[in-house]
């Protein structure tokens, strides 16, 4: 019987996540992803910025394995998405942490049963479950006294993507992929969470976050665009010094 394959323990000689000519297509428009190509080892932590438009979140969706590319192979831990079944891609979505607008907080339910829910899927027992959304919740800054009994359609947009981010986190990950991870927050609080998730990636969990580029707003953006690369972005504050950033535009790698 073939073995699940697995991020556990992935080899180190095996990047974590790799990209291979990717390339996505709806219908007859224009590619929104071409000629992607990357690899990500253990531990990485890698910042997707681009503006509206550029692919950021399709090239998540496809890493997450949320959709299929055109064309182009992804693997995790090695394997190809494309070609291992559903059951294999299920267990391996134990291993990851997903932040997404195709995988939305269930409104109706509890903010505490959001964040439970996804270590209920994972086959972790209800009250384990409970203790590890309870300790998820106050990683991201949530009291979860307080708000756990909430209703998500009832919480500010802000605390509702902090909620996804504890629901990211609580199956202790080896992989997280956050889509648009600031998005809707303050400067403190997503100083505090990407304090957090950089704290993932010390202890040896690969980070992919996507987000739209500061430098979008700027009149030289366009004549300078990688922009966003340079040294005294990360001194800003905005990404720890270990994050590799990594420019889209126009569904392709910026140069």
């Amino acid at each position: 019987m073939k073995k699940e394959p697995t991020l556990s323990a992935p080899n180190v000689a095996t990047p974590v996540l790799s990209a291979e000519g990717v390339e996505k297509r709806y219908g007859a428009l224009r590619p929104a992803l071409q000629g992607i190509d990357l690899q990500v080892r253990r531990g990485e932590f890698v910042v997707v910025e681009g503006p509206g438009g550029s692919g950021k979140s399709v090239l998540l969706r496809l890493l997450a394995g949320l959709d299929v590319p055109s064309a182009g192979v992804i693997r995790i831990a090695g394997e190809d998405l494309a070609a291992v079944g559903p059951l294999a891609r299920a267990h391996l979505r134990r291993s990851l942490g997903i932040l997404s607008a195709a995988a939305p907080l269930l409104a109706r339910h509890s903010v505490l049963d959001n964040v439970a829910f996804a270590a209920w899927v994972a086959d972790v027992g209800t009250d384990e479950g409970l203790r590890r959304a309870r300790a998820a919740l106050e990683l991201v800054g949530l009291d979860a006294n307080r708000l756990g009994g909430i209703r998500c359609a009832d919480l500010a947009s802000g605390e509702a993507r902090r909620v996804a981010l504890a629901r990211a986190l609580v199956n202790r990950p080896a992989l997280l992929l956050l889509d648009d991870l600031l998005e809707n927050l303050d400067a403190p609080v997503a100083a505090q969470l990407v304090a957090v998730v950089d704290q993932f990636a010390g202890a040896g969990v690969t980070v992919v976050a996507s987000t739209r580029a500061p430098a979008d707003s700027r009149p030289d953006a366009d004549l300078n665009p990688d922009a966003t690369s340079a040294p005294e972005h990360r001194a800003a504050g905005r990404w720890p010094a270990r994050a590799r950033i990594l420019r889209l535009r126009d569904g392709r790698v910026a140069a």
